[in-house]
């Protein structure tokens, strides 16, 4: 009898799950046709296989990379059911937290298609001052310092105590706080974006197109101007941005660079995040077309749209996470080009900079590291010009009449710098156990407990009545 070939090579197995049924279910990672994928094993409604990595070559480059990471302080339930059910954190969890993200509100004022979340609209939650204050201190707990914590919601500038919720949240462990919005308030209360900059918040806009026709297919409505409106105003008034953009396969994947340049026009955006489209939550779960875009697809993307002025090997997984939830890369601006890190150091020097945390923090390792680079780049006549200006930079973060903490150059540099952080979240088809036990982006519930923040929008922001009403 002829022996009948597999069309796959398999390569690991790992825990998934059902989209169906929604149960946990074992799960095997394969490589077809030179892509990779995890097809998850259903005993009741049958395997199910998403595309997890365009390039094997560049998933099998990644995948095992060093992961710099330090372990929970505390842990604050017990393993009994195993990963997602004990979330909270419990003792399989291998990562410290990295990046809280607080919901501190339940009211929107859009409806989008592609909302990855749940938010119940027939009663209204807004997180108390006092939950604020408490929930900050818990964080002190598990970290002695946090680059920066995000504040979401639903649209959190729709709270009634924002001011006074972003002043609870401050605390002199904690570098920066971020706070989402999709820009309508910004762009019309003047006011509310002085405020925001008297607090030194900085605020991660969602900005997914520049088309107006593609704005109505992401957000119901057209959304341009109010956009560009709101970034005019947070211009003006000098408040740091993060660009968050949703990129969606053959939507408007092929605008990331026009965004990314958005970077070179105003002087306060800090950095772009793109977040692959996710197929979950009370608007993505229908979003249709349903064409996964993986972390390399979307480099690939970035690299063709700029014509190689940012190029694939220029990101490199966040040290601190599992490499298929973040890609980063360090840019300087200059001359109105971005000029990558990686012309000055390797990624293994990078990754050993950042280390366990978020962002680079511009130490005396850091200091000694890029003067090293400097004289080896300038005795090999490399871009003279991008030397210059990293030496002034430098003086300007590390002057000699005075010494500044390590949160205060990391604003200085900002100044110079755009980071693009490529970053995936999971949803029903892709969702991995052995992502979940590394994640660093945790959402703290009730001043009690740490949730990955994966696993709590596929799991427990359906179980908060705050969020979700029960069918």
């Amino acid at each position: 009898m002829e022996r009948q070939l597999r069309d796959y090579a398999y390569y690991k197995t790992t825990r998934g799950m059902c989209r169906k049924c929604r149960n946990i279910v074992n799960a095997r990672i394969i490589e077809r046709d030179n892509r990779i994928f995890q097809e998850n094993l259903c005993p009741e409604c049958g395997n199910n296989a998403s595309l997890i990595a365009e390039d094997k070559k560049w998933y099998f480059e990644h995948i095992n990379h060093q992961l710099y990471s330090t372990p929970p302080k505390v842990t604050h339930t017990p393993s009994t059911s195993g990963c997602p059910y004990d979330c909270g954190l419990c003792s399989w969890h291998e990562t410290a937290p990295n990046l809280p993200v607080f919901s501190i509100t339940n009211a929107c004022n859009l409806n989008c298609p592609i909302c990855f979340t749940h938010n119940r609209k027939d009663v209204k939650y807004n997180m108390p001052v006092s939950e604020m204050k408490r929930t900050v201190e818990f964080l002190m707990e598990n970290r002695e310092e946090y680059d920066l914590i995000n504040i979401t919601g639903g649209e959190p500038t729709l709270h009634p105590e924002l001011l006074d919720i972003l002043g609870a949240a401050k605390h002199e462990r904690i570098g920066r706080i971020t706070l989402n919005s999709n820009g309508i308030r910004l762009a019309e209360d003047i006011s509310l974006v002085k405020e925001l900059k008297a607090l030194g918040v900085y605020i991660i806009m969602s900005f997914n197109t520049l088309k107006r026709k593609t704005s109505k297919i992401i957000h119901g409505i057209d959304m341009v101007d109010t956009k560009i409106r709101a970034l005019e105003n947070l211009a003006t008034h000098g408040v740091g941005v993060t660009l968050l953009n949703v990129m969606i396969k053959a939507v408007n994947d092929q605008e990331i660079y026009d965004i990314i340049q958005l970077s070179k026009a105003y002087p306060n955006i800090r950095s772009v995040t793109i977040q692959n489209m996710t197929f979950t939550g009370q608007g993505g779960s229908e979003f249709k077309p349903r064409k996964r875009l993986t972390l390399d697809m979307a480099i690939d993307m970035i690299e063709t749209q700029s014509n190689g002025e940012i190029k694939k090997d220029h990101f490199f997984p966040l040290p601190s996470n599992h490499p298929l939830c973040y890609s980063i890369g360090y840019f300087f601006k200059l001359d109105n080009q971005l000029v990558s890190f990686t012309d000055l150091l390797s990624v293994s020097e990078l990754k050993k900079l950042i280390g366990p945390n978020y962002i680079i923090r511009p130490d005396d390792q850091f200091h000694d590291k890029m003067k090293h680079a400097i004289a080896k780049s300038w005795a090999n006549h490399r871009n003279e010009k991008l030397l210059f200006h990293i030496r002034k930079l430098l003086k300007r973060m590390y002057p000699k009449d005075k010494s500044l903490t390590s949160f205060e150059r990391q604003r200085i540099a900002e100044e110079s710098i755009i980071t693009i952080y490529i970053h995936a979240h999971m949803d029903e088809d892709n969702f991995d156990v052995s992502r979940i036990v590394s994640c660093t982006d945790l959402v703290p519930v009730d001043g009690e407990r740490l949730i990955p923040a994966c696993a709590y929008n596929l799991f427990y922001r359906m179980k908060d009545e705050r969020f979700f009403k029960p069918k």
